[in-house]
């Protein structure tokens, strides 16, 4: 503000949890230019169930106890 550079720069980084299935999920990230942004050591294209656990309950609470905090 007051004319500085940001110290800090947004990629546009998203992630969309595709629900394939009961039990099955892919998570795709990516970019501003749909450039895969992967965050995870494996290949996310494939559906997993932990994928979908990581949907069902990880994500939630974060969401609600952190995010909206302004914690994460």
């Amino acid at each position: 503000m007051n004319g500085q550079q940001p110290s800090a720069q947004y990629l546009g980084y998203t992630s969309c949890p595709l629900v394939t299935g009961y039990g099955k999920l892919v998570l795709a990230e990516f970019d501003y230019n749909n450039t895969p942004m992967e965050t995870f050591p494996f290949d996310q294209s494939k559906e997993r169930w932990t994928m979908y656990q990581l949907k069902k309950q990880v994500l939630p609470r974060m969401y609600w106890s952190a995010i909206l905090k302004g914690l994460a």
